[in-house]
């Protein structure tokens, strides 16, 4: 491609600028007249730049593009700030938490079965509505189809297509008095109202995420989240709890619906089990690191760097965009047995699982990567209890970078009621 066409292509879609080249690369440098950035495909080398979380903080381009939505929520913050959200929100996920949300869960899961019908289903649709009502359930103690959960989940769609993970304004670190993005600033406005008046009128009862973070503390500092850093971080667990979810789940029904061998395994192994029975699922687990690995919903990571210093070689200065990438990482042709096919027994063998981060790694590591799992997990269990999933002849999705890996028109599966138990 040339320049023109490269960020022509970058516009439409992420992945469309992307050369195949990147799939066998270890670090490959893009420069243009006034951008300069490092993508860096291979899994040993994106790990140490994850590890080394201070020599490569979370880029200021992705502040610039989420922040009117998340304001200063951990997912965009640096170094002391950071620290001490992370502090605070790590104890709401552990020493037995996730488990503890699974009824949140199962409840959503019931509403979402009650909803299919025999036939062809747009399951990007489906598992969006689904996986807000968890998120709902859990961080506010409110179903979906609460008038203003509802709301919430009808702006947050309206976020979502109009914002990209990575605009070419924000790359080029114009200033910001240029406008852009209109419609997904005016989204993240009424978004941030709409969670601060949900958590003004909560009367103190409620046991939720949110309870959990407004009474957790720094064991350190004993600080806790302000008022606007609540609506922050609680904005935050809306947005990347649902979409990321939505968009797993949807790419690993339609990976199902391919592989007829593959669900009927995964189906004969759920049939006779509880839907948060985990440790007897051990090939549906499987499934959903097979999904993922093919299809990480966050496909690009950047960073940037804080000094100046060289990778392989190559002069990095400070400020340069270094972008990792789980979607060229999981499907590395050095590193994986077949790197593009769908093959969940391959988790039964070896396997690099260094080049697996989906929810990212070392320090930084997504906080709500046991929630995301078990969600994905017991929504394919009720499933596929009940459901036998089959592609729709001549109807291939086509796989977008935008906020979260999805298709370019949606993803329908056609629905066939399993009437025995397998």
């Amino acid at each position: 491609m040339s320049r023109l066409a490269r960020w022509r292509a970058f516009r439409r879609d992420m992945f469309a600028s992307q050369p195949a080249r990147l799939y066998h690369a270890k670090m490959a440098e893009m420069k243009a007249p006034l951008y300069r950035s490092f993508t860096v495909p291979d899994p040993e080398l994106a790990r140490q730049i994850l590890d080394d979380h201070e020599a490569y903080p979370k880029s200021a381009f992705l502040a610039a593009t989420l922040g009117p939505l998340l304001g200063r929520a951990v997912f965009v913050t640096n170094g002391a700030e950071w620290a001490r959200a992370r502090a605070v929100i790590d104890p709401a996920f552990s020493g037995g938490r996730v488990r503890e949300m699974t009824p949140q869960i199962l409840a959503a899961g019931q509403v979402m079965l009650s909803s299919i019908r025999a036939g062809i289903v747009e399951v990007e649709a489906m598992t969006a509505r689904a996986t807000a009502d968890v998120i709902l359930r859990a961080v506010f103690s409110r179903t979906i189809d609460d008038a203003r959960a509802q709301a919430i989940f009808g702006t947050f769609q309206t976020y979502q297509r109009a914002q990209p993970l990575a605009s070419p304004l924000d790359l080029l670190r114009l200033p910001k008095w240029i406008p852009r993005r209109r419609r997904g600033r005016r989204a993240a406005r009424q978004l941030r109202l709409m969670v601060a008046d949900l958590i003004a009128d909560r009367d103190g009862t409620e046991d939720d995420l949110l309870s959990r973070l407004s009474g957790s503390k720094d064991s350190g500092t004993g600080a806790a989240f302000s008022a606007e850093e609540l609506v922050d971080q609680a904005v935050m667990f809306l947005l990347a709890g649902h979409e990321t979810s939505a968009s797993g789940l949807s790419w690993a029904l339609y990976c199902l619906a391919l592989s007829p061998a593959d669900q009927q395994r995964a189906a004969a192994e759920v049939a006779s089990c509880a839907p948060t029975e985990f440790a007897k699922m051990p090939f549906l687990r499987d499934v959903w690191r097979e999904a993922l690995r093919l299809y990480p919903p966050v496909p690009m990571l950047p960073r940037e760097a804080s000094k100046a210093h060289s990778l392989r070689g190559r002069p990095v200065r400070p400020g340069d965009p270094v972008i990792l990438s789980p979607w060229h990482s999981g499907r590395h042709e050095r590193h994986w047995d077949r790197p593009h096919e769908f093959d969940p027994s391959r988790w039964s063998r070896t396997v690099p699982h260094h080049a697996w981060f989906p929810f990212s790694a070392g320090p930084r590591i997504c906080p709500g990567a046991g929630f995301a799992t078990a969600e994905g997990i017991i929504f394919l269990a009720l499933i596929l209890q009940n459901w036998r999933l089959d592609v729709v002849e001549g109807d291939v999705p086509r796989p977008v970078a935008h906020l979260t890996v999805r298709s370019e028109s949606g993803i329908r599966i056609s629905f066939s009621r399993r009437t025995t138990r397998i």
